[in-house]
Order: structure tokens, then C-alpha cells, then sequence
């Protein structure tokens, strides 16, 4: 085993801000506009229901979901998805600075370590990649063809 093998784990997204991008594309690839419940979106995924709906709610109060009442309700985007910036999503999901989180235990370097700055310009640069990206974006191509094949299976 190569020494570079495990980089693939180092930036590693949670699986709530996961679960948030996939509700957030699921919703994007609706053409109709019709609300979708997060159970359902939850199935189609393959996923935890009880996940999917404390990521709604999390969505729900950021303001890029919105959830309609009633027997044919459910949830549906309240931003165009072209201007949901992935970077976005994930920072408000993930929470910035969250890379480097100093205040968690003692730490002798506290104040004085230039490793925390490293790390926050390296996060920086993460999101704002992320950023180059709306969840529109993301909906193309071969990601549509397969959410497509999700929407309609049984």
C-alpha cells in the first residue's frame, strides 16, 4: 500500500451535508414542480428517512427549501437551483473553519500555530472550487440520466 492511498479520506464531506446536496439535486431534477416528501427522496436514494428529514428541516430554515402542507405536499426548492452554489451549501452545512477546529481539547500551540492558518486558507480554496459550481451544474449530463432512472424506479 502506497503511502498517498489514504488521501482519498482527508477532505471528507459529512453525511448530512451529503444527504443535503443529493435532496437539493433530487429537487432540482423535478420538472413538473411538484412537491416530493423527503421520505420519498429518502427511498429513492437508498437512504435513512429520519436522515432525509433532518436534512429537509436544515435546509428548510436556511432557506433553500421550502415545504408545502397537505395531502399532494411536500418539499421543493425556493431558489432557482442555478443560483445554489455547491460552496455555498456545503460551508453553511459543514459550518467554516470547521477543518481546523482548535478549541477542541487542549492544545499547547493554541495561539500560536501556524498549522490552523495552513488548514483555513486550504479549506478557503475548497469552497471556493465548490463555489464555481451551482447545483444546476451538477444536474447535468450523466448525473441527470441516472436521477432520472431513480425518479422512476418502483
Amino acid at each position: 500500500m502506497s503511502q498517498l492511498d489514504h488521501l482519498g479520506t482527508l477532505v471528507r464531506l459529512s453525511l448530512y451535508t451529503d444527504f443535503s446536496l443529493r435532496l437539493l439535486v433530487y429537487l432540482a431534477g423535478i420538472r413538473d414542480g411538484k412537491p416530493v416528501s423527503a421520505a420519498k427522496i429518502a427511498e429513492r436514494y437508498n437512504v435513512s428517512a429520519h436522515h432525509m428529514h433532518k436534512v429537509a428541516q436544515g435546509l428548510r430554515k436556511l432557506g433553500y427549501v421550502d415545504s408545502v402542507s397537505g395531502r399532494y405536499g411536500g418539499l421543493k426548492l425556493a431558489v432557482p437551483a442555478n443560483t445554489l452554489r455547491v460552496g455555498d451549501v456545503v460551508a453553511a452545512m459543514e459550518g467554516v473553519g470547521a477543518m481546523a477546529d482548535c478549541k477542541r481539547g487542549p492544545c499547547p500551540l493554541h495561539g500560536g500555530c501556524a498549522l490552523k492558518g495552513a488548514l483555513d486558507r486550504a479549506e478557503q480554496s475548497f469552497l471556493d472550487e465548490l463555489r464555481k459550481y451551482t447545483i444546476a451544474d451538477v444536474l447535468r449530463g450523466p448525473t441527470l440520466v441516472r436521477l432520472e432512472h431513480i425518479m422512476r424506479a418502483a
